[in-house]
């Protein structure tokens, strides 16, 4: 199955793959409307507006660092995931996508291992049942994609970081995949190279993902690049992770939408044709 991930709403009703991923909520802060039928794609911690306006409410690690995008290793602002009204707020923001299609949650767990150490999260920590603080974090997050899945009449699809190490994104965001899977449909995992000039660590990384996941009842999608790649390349690596997804999902611009379509053409002729007795 393949499905496209875009912004453009005539992109989105172009019909190219199995569904559309849509964004909706954008980690710099932006905001469009969902679309009907789609799967709104909606960034949950990540937003760098309301970082630079409000800065305490940025995540902050053990040294006092906040998740900014000026900060080593983050290209965009992270709200912490205990702040109670942006939580709520975006519930809502769930909720309402969720009334029309399914809904993806990406930047979904705390921006990194050290995070957050905010004096919220420090009392919250010391007042819970939990002594190991990557349990607590997990806790976290498990009960936010929880509630979150009331709000959803469609698939609920959690993005995970492209690390299949067993615990690596426990450790490293607070996301169990195994304590998700109860919750939620399906899992996404964007592995995307402009070009993919090598392609050896996208197989290995879905390979990955499969093992890790597969006594889980959730789907697994791949998610791909449509920038600066030839249709006969796109294909070709699609060829060589889809034996572990159940989805291939391109990540495409308007101007991406020809390569894109004709390496889904290419690879539907390669389909076995079903026989019908």
């Amino acid at each position: 199955m393949y499905g496209i991930l875009t912004d453009d709403r005539d992109l989105a009703r172009a019909d190219i793959g199995d569904h559309t991923y849509f964004f909706t909520e954008y980690v710099d802060g932006r905001s469009q409307d969902p679309l009907e039928g789609a799967v709104s794609s909606v960034a949950c911690w990540g937003d760098t507006a309301t970082v630079r306006d409000e800065p305490d409410r940025a995540a902050v690690d053990a040294d006092g660092t906040r998740a900014t995008p000026a900060a080593e290793g983050h290209h965009w602002g992270t709200v912490c995931p205990t702040d109670s009204d942006y939580r709520d707020g975006l519930l809502e923001l769930i909720e309402r996508a969720g009334t029309v299609g399914g809904v993806r949650l990406t930047t979904l767990g705390f921006p990194g291992d050290s995070f957050c150490h905010c004096d919220r999260c420090e009392r919250r920590f010391d007042a819970s049942e939990f002594e190991d603080r990557d349990a607590w974090r997990t806790e976290v997050i498990t009960e936010f994609v929880a509630e979150a899945a009331t709000r959803v009449e469609g698939d609920l699809i959690a993005t995970l970081y492209p690390d299949p190490y067993p615990g690596a994104l426990r450790e490293r965001a607070g996301l169990d995949p195994h304590a998700l899977a109860t919750h939620v449909d399906g899992f996404l995992v964007p592995l995307c190279g402009p070009g993919y000039e090598t392609i050896y660590w996208v197989e290995s990384l879905a390979r990955g993902f499969a093992r890790e996941l597969e006594d889980l009842d959730a789907s697994l999608a791949i998610q791909l690049s449509g920038t600066e790649i030839e249709p006969d390349r796109l294909a070709g690596v699609t060829r060589r992770v889809e034996p572990y997804a159940d989805e291939i999902v391109y990540g495409t611009y308007p101007g991406d939408a020809e390569t894109v379509e004709e390496a889904i053409q290419q690879l539907r002729e390669e389909e076995p044709a079903v026989v019908v007795d």
